[in-house]
């Protein structure tokens, strides 16, 4: 006769529970956590994104506290143009410190959207100044300053951008912040240098020098009143960059 004791061993006591998973639970497990990284990643991504434009306004709203604070101490001037770079004129304002000869410390000249350079160089100036100025309200051309001008002879401050994110084109050098032999490249007085074409068909400029996509499609600006902000990049426009705007504005 069979041993029945050994038939008994071999069946597993009621109540008790299974410790592995079966395939299909397994493969269910997988796609719920899918499903809920792909909720989770891009909201992630915007926040990160969110709070590198945050940080971005803030060092533009501190450089435009030094162009005021510059203003006042000399005579209403501000600085415009590739005369002495505006990074350089401002620095004795910077919290960090810094010098003409090595400004490498000074972060708030550091956009914190900025691509990092394939090189691994970091560039540490990642804003462009208004360097246009025109000959009449009805100029559509203009030319580029070089060295400062008043601050006073711009007709709508609160609506004129003083510097703005820069595109990070392959043409403009990299600056490291120590020794750099060229300082140039960092204005705007052309519609070139606009992210978009002015017209009815948006067209994007392969010169530009402002940034056409550094947050969420737009820029972020220091006007010169000295405030901060947003602005989509198709809506730059040369108005936005202009000293004299109507007949009746005082000459220079």
């Amino acid at each position: 006769m069979p041993d029945r004791r050994s038939e008994r061993r071999t069946v597993p006591p009621v109540g008790a529970v299974s410790r592995g998973f079966t395939l299909i639970e397994l493969l269910v497990v997988i796609a719920i956590i899918a499903i809920l990284a792909s909720m989770l990643l891009p909201a992630l991504a915007r926040a990160k994104s969110k709070g590198k434009a945050i940080q971005c306004i803030n060092n533009l709203k501190q450089v435009g506290l030094a162009m005021v604070m510059y203003s006042d101490e000399f005579d209403g001037y501000i600085p415009r143009g590739n005369g002495y770079p505006w990074f350089l004129v401002y620095m004795p304002y910077m919290p960090e410190g810094g010098s003409d000869k090595d400004y490498r410390q000074v972060r708030i000249y550091r956009c914190a959207g900025y691509p990092a350079d394939r090189s691994k160089r970091k560039q540490i100036i990642t804003y462009v100044i208004n360097a246009w100025k025109f000959s009449s309200p009805t100029d559509k051309t203009g030319s580029e300053q070089v060295g400062p001008s008043k601050l006073n002879a711009f007709e709508r401050p609160s609506d004129t951008v003083h510097l703005t994110d820069n595109e990070n084109g392959s043409w403009r050098p990299i600056i490291v912040g120590y020794q750099d032999a060229i300082t140039d490249l960092n204005d705007v007085w052309s519609t070139t240098h606009l992210p978009y074409s002015e017209g009815t068909v948006k067209r994007l400029n392969p010169e530009r020098r402002v940034a056409a996509n550094r947050h969420n499609e737009g820029v972020n600006s220091v006007y010169l009143d000295g405030h901060a902000g947003y602005l989509k990049s198709r809506l730059m426009v040369t108005e936005l960059w202009r000293d004299i705007r109507s007949a009746t504005a005082a000459p220079r």
